[in-house]
């Protein structure tokens, strides 16, 4: 027996690992650290500054472009009279413009401004996701930490009663057999309050990766499991998420790049007008091998020119471009009811679930009052001998039931909370 005494503190030092430093965490930290050091964050804000580089108007064709060119040449002549050689050095600078080309250049650049905010769109997407995943995580750990305090004290209970159990079968007021029974109630129980010590300590690891930390960081929570929920009304809701569901806006973009591709295409229509000029020089020197005296000759030249472009006929491209841009255009809206819809049936699934976690957890609450004042009545009956210890134990496990149940309902209301805030664009706002 007094092995046992050392054996069970040294399997928790064992589980638990070396004692480490804590340090505070609240859950606005939390989320703070995490959009900091969250991978996939770091890479998509990444292409959110291509995005931004590429909106230029040096991408549209609108600005022209300057160019400059060395020709060098060196000619061997080898006659009957005399043999020479000519040396040509012809620099040039030159500069073209599309001065016109069917509006496509305000187009393109009115279309890589929505690309740009489309990429905003798609980061504030992965921040919606990562702010929700690190709440969930957060949330986890302090369910867990919530659990393993109720598997503690219901470890403490059952070592209690085994303890008064033993001295009880050595003054001869109980039996060896109801020794044994305690003795075993309270090494299972000692076993679950291990086990979820491991629970817990894996949800911290996961909440440290989604928090983009070291694994073996140890926190201490100062935030606490939120049972005050607003009420909602699915009006509202609703009105909320076709305007600031990040996901449909991001849908809005898409269907609008798409009405681009059309005036795109229908630019094609039209004549194209460009201006090109220059200016350049020729360096032209002879050397002779004989006795003509070597001679060279200096020029230069200017030109300016005016193109205009206009396709009569090629086949119909430009017209099943079109056409093909329009079908897209249409099968984008097309999409976009298709989302707005879905969206809204999974709104109202949300919303009645939200309501029945409420419903759930209110009851949770009414099970637990119960059934602690249940296990303290319980605990006098078993110390004056009205019930035994098998009776208790079951009271012992109905309370322990009720109280993880408990706690696994603010959590899921937490979620089922998280989920309405995400669907309606409101979980950034709520969390700055």
């Amino acid at each position: 027996m007094k092995k046992l005494k050392y054996i069970i503190p040294l399997l928790i030092l064992l589980i638990t690992g070396s004692v480490q430093a804590q340090q505070s965490l609240s859950l606005t930290d939390a989320i703070t650290i995490g959009l900091e050091n969250n991978y996939d964050l770091q890479i998509i804000r990444k292409n959110e500054q291509i995005a931004s580089v590429n909106n230029h108007w040096g991408n549209t064709g609108a600005l022209p472009s300057v160019n400059f060119n060395l020709n060098g040449r060196e000619n061997f002549n080898i006659n009957d009279n005399e043999n020479y050689r000519t040396q040509t050095i012809s620099p040039e600078v030159s500069l073209n413009w599309v001065v016109f080309n069917g509006f496509s250049a305000k187009i393109t650049k009115s279309k890589l401004e929505e690309m740009e905010a489309q990429s905003h769109g798609n980061t504030a997407v992965l921040v919606e996701s990562t702010i929700q995943d690190i709440i969930v995580a957060y949330n986890s750990c302090l369910l867990q930490k919530e659990v393993v305090d109720v598997m503690k004290e219901l470890s403490d209970l059952s070592e209690d009663r085994y303890r008064r159990a033993e001295d009880s079968r050595e003054i001869g007021a109980s039996t060896t057999y109801e020794m044994l029974q305690a003795k075993t109630s309270w090494l299972e129980d000692q076993s679950t309050y291990l086990q979820q010590k491991v629970d817990f300590e894996n949800s911290i690891r996961t909440l440290n990766y989604v928090l983009g930390v070291q694994d073996d960081i140890v926190w201490e929570f100062t935030s606490e499991l939120e049972t005050t929920m607003p009420e909602y009304s699915v009006e509202d809701l609703k009105s909320k998420m076709l305007s600031n569901n990040q996901t449909l806006k991001n849908q809005y973009l898409n269907q609008s790049l798409l009405a681009k591709e059309t005036e795109l295409a229908k630019s094609n229509f039209y004549p194209s007008i460009s201006v090109n000029t220059g200016i350049g020089n020729t360096w032209m020197d002879n050397y002779y091998s004989g006795s003509t005296p070597n001679n060279g000759q200096n020029s230069a030249s200017a030109y300016v020119g005016v193109t205009l472009s206009f396709n009569i006929f090629n086949g119909g491209i430009t017209r099943r471009g079109i056409q093909i841009a329009k079908i897209n255009e249409d099968v984008t809206k097309v999409q976009t009811d298709q989302m707005q819809h879905s969206l809204s049936n999974q709104l109202v699934q949300l919303h009645s679930n939200f309501n029945v976690q409420k419903a759930v957890l209110e009851l949770a609450e009414e099970t637990v009052s119960t059934a602690r004042l249940n296990l303290d009545l319980s605990e006098e009956k078993l110390k004056s001998g009205a019930i035994n210890s098998f009776n208790y134990r079951d009271i012992q496990v109905v309370y322990l039931n009720a109280v993880v149940s408990k706690y696994r309902a603010i959590y899921n209301l937490i979620q089922s909370n998280t989920d309405l805030l995400r669907i309606t664009g409101g979980i950034i706002s709520e969390y700055e």
